[in-house]
């Protein structure tokens, strides 16, 4: 007993005052009497105590019982009736009213004690029990998951609103039907019908991701669903409770995403980052489908001449129409990209039975013929085009997609060089120059830049959109020249990637970015305390003996790895999963940290980036650098951004090319910025003298 509060209601105030003193005696506190219902209800409501005891008979036109109904519907207040009736109509009048007790007078005080320490515990129980039902029913019906209670013949009890809104019917209406009723469970990717899955004894919940839910309004959401067992229903044996989570957006985003950084976004075809991947998936297949498997590289002869003469707008289109020819020579498993500029892949597999060199001769002819004999028309005057069309019989002896680009690209440029207007197959004997140097021009380059130091790295800023943020650069690589010129790297890189030189260039950026690091960090220039971003080519993933190699380049030079990010680009790292994943968990166990570079290039699944943890994500500059002038643009970035914040990823945004953009980067939350907008890329040391 800890002093509680009491209200007295009896009519007769003789018999009010004799038990206000026994209560009082036994340590309540009596906060009001009262003689009418009118009375009471003014003191109580005023008074707010812990307890009433009402007498059934009072004074004036209500009875307690009246009165008592009245307080457990707009007060909450316990009630215990003392009375002298025990006849049947008072007793169930008296239930109405919920009370906590029944006193017959007279009655001992001791009785009295009695009933009044066992009816307050109990409006403590209850009332902690209806706090807590307040907030189950807050948390079930604000929550963003759908939540349903089910029997054991899958009979509902319960939905919330949001079960409501996905099974686009009411709780009442649900409580009329079953479970399989009102939902459809599917597999996304096979469509095979599942049913409600319930939990063994042992795991009593289980969960499923990816889960296609069709109402009976025919109308799908993609949710991840989860079935717990753990609940009890009076009279009901394996109630189960069943949450969905509509992820349908996610979806939606991510399937955009992924579209768009798989497909060029001109003509529809696959962009080169998806051809890539299809390319290795293919020379994975069974020599048996291998052996079917052809490239042909095609180009529009003469492109630039109408892109020049007619316009940007112009080429588009030429580009858009050439698409749809090469798109009615695919047969259901090709599949064609747009690799860059005007040239065209299409990947064909030939029928069994049928002899593959003739097969491709006829669709190579086919599609040559039909843009003869189909001009391009542009501003009511025709131009005749031409193609060039370089075929690649795929087969064992191409590693990887490098080798089969390198050859289609060489066998589609000699047709180019030979008239075009033509097909060619290609073949091993068959040197033709690809660019002013020669293929051997450019390994003889880079070798020679290996072997004379004669790279020089820059670095270019990465500015931090919240102050919080540590400074960051990027170091970058250029050749120099033997006249001194500067060589970009996406001169010389595809030439390296393509003829395994990459691991060497990789592994001398790594020493003497280190080495250059090391020198920097003992001086007293802002880049001193810089987090600085190295890139690693997907080659090098793959290699082994990578991972010792820079850390024991860091321990030698005395760089702290907290200093040091490994920059990954999507693709490499995709192509690469495994290796990859091996190797960020490595080295990020000794305080390196990780970005994934390009993110939205290549294949923008979110799925694998559990697999990647890595710690930074940039945003590829092709969602960026129209941003301000593009609200699709826009928009795909702040998804992206939006994402990243989930998955606890910082984010990088490239091509900030000026104000305004880095503007729009801050305002959606993007943690840096790079690009042009910010500085250009600038040398990273002085020159020696």
């Amino acid at each position: 007993m800890s002093n509680e509060r009491i209200y007295i209601v009896e009519d007769e105030r003789i018999i009010a005052l004799d038990l206000q003193r026994r209560l009082e005696r036994i340590g309540y506190q009596i906060c009001g009497l009262a003689a009418s219902g009118p009375e009471a209800l003014a003191g109580i409501t005023a008074q707010r105590p812990d307890l009433v005891l009402m007498d059934i008979v009072l004074q004036g036109s209500m009875d307690g019982i009246e009165v008592a109904l009245q307080i457990r519907k707009e007060l909450h207040i316990p009630i215990i009736f003392l009375s002298a009736y025990t006849d049947t109509e008072t007793i169930e009048r008296a239930k109405e009213a919920s009370p906590l007790g029944y006193i017959l007078k007279p009655f001992k005080e001791r009785e009295l004690a009695t009933m009044l320490e066992m009816a307050l515990f109990k409006s403590v129980a209850d009332n902690r029990i209806r706090e807590k039902e307040q907030l189950f029913s807050a948390i079930l019906n604000s929550t963003t998951d759908a939540i349903l209670v089910i029997g054991a013949g899958n009979e509902i009890f319960f939905l919330n609103p949001e079960a409501e809104r996905i099974l686009e019917t009411t709780d009442q209406n649900a409580k009329t039907r079953t479970f399989d009723e009102l939902v459809t469970l599917s597999y996304m990717e096979s469509n095979e019908t599942v049913s409600l899955i319930r939990p063994d004894n042992e795991s009593k919940v289980f969960r499923v991701k990816n889960i296609r839910l069709t109402n009976r309004n025919k109308r799908s959401f993609i949710v991840d669903m989860t079935v717990n067992s753990e609940i009890s229903m009076p009279l009901q044996n394996d109630t189960i409770l069943v949450s969905f989570k509509d992820i349908s957006r996610l979806y939606e985003i991510t399937d955009t995403l992924k579209y768009q950084s798989s497909h060029d976004t001109l003509t529809g075809l696959l962009n080169r980052n998806e051809l890539a991947l299809r390319l290795n998936n293919t020379l994975q297949k069974s020599p048996e489908i291998l052996e079917t498997a052809s490239a042909l590289f095609i180009d529009i002869d003469h492109f630039r001449l109408i892109n020049d003469a007619c316009g940007a707008q112009a080429g588009d289109q030429l580009l858009k129409e050439t698409a749809e020819k090469i798109r009615s020579f695919m047969g259901s498993a090709d599949y064609a990209s747009r690799s860059g500029g005007d040239d065209f892949v299409l990947v064909h597999f030939s029928a069994r039975g049928t002899d593959p060199m003739e097969n491709l001769a006829t669709i190579a002819q086919g599609i040559i013929e039909r843009t003869r004999m189909q001009p391009f028309h542009w501003n009511e005057k025709t131009y005749p085009v031409t193609l060039s069309i370089g075929i690649v019989r795929l087969d064992r002896s191409f590693k990887n997609e490098h080798d089969i680009m390198v050859a289609g690209t060489q066998t589609v440029s000699h047709t180019h060089e030979s008239g075009g207007n033509r097909f060619e197959f290609y073949s091993l004997t068959k040197t033709p120059a690809s660019s002013s140097f020669s293929i051997s021009e450019w390994i003889s380059k880079i070798h020679n830049a290996l072997n004379t130091n004669s790279f020089k790295l820059y670095y270019q800023p990465i500015h931090a959109l919240d102050e919080s943020h540590a400074i960051k650069a990027e170091i970058l690589l250029r050749m120099i020249d033997s006249d001194g010129a500067i060589i970009q790297p996406s001169d010389f890189i595809p030439i390296a990637e393509r003829y395994n030189l990459m691991p060497a260039v990789d592994r001398w950026v790594i020493r003497n970015s280190l080495e250059a690091i090391a020198r920097i960090q003992t001086t007293s220039e802002p880049l001193a305390q810089a987090i600085f971003s190295i890139n690693l080519s997907g080659a090098s993933l793959a290699d082994e003996s990578i991972i010792g190699y820079i850390m024991d380049a860091a321990d030698y030079n005395g760089v702290d790895p907290a200093n040091i990010c490994i920059e990954v680009t999507e693709t490499s790292a995709i192509l690469n999963l495994t290796s990859a994943s091996r190797f960020i968990y490595i080295l990020k166990e000794r305080g390196f940290t990780f970005a994934l570079d390009d993110f939205g290039s290549g294949f923008s699944s979110f799925s694998y980036l559990k697999n990647l943890p890595v710690d930074y994500l940039k945003i590829d500059g092709c969602f960026i650098r129209n941003m301000d002038r593009d609200s699709v643009d826009y928009t795909m970035v702040e998804a992206i951004n939006s994402m990243c914040q989930v998955l606890g990823l910082k984010t990088i945004g490239e091509f900030a090319e000026n104000d305004t953009i880095i503007g729009m980067l801050r305002k959606i939350g993007v943690d840096y910025a790079q690009g042009y907008g910010i500085s250009k890329p600038l040398p990273l040391e002085a020159d020696k003298t």
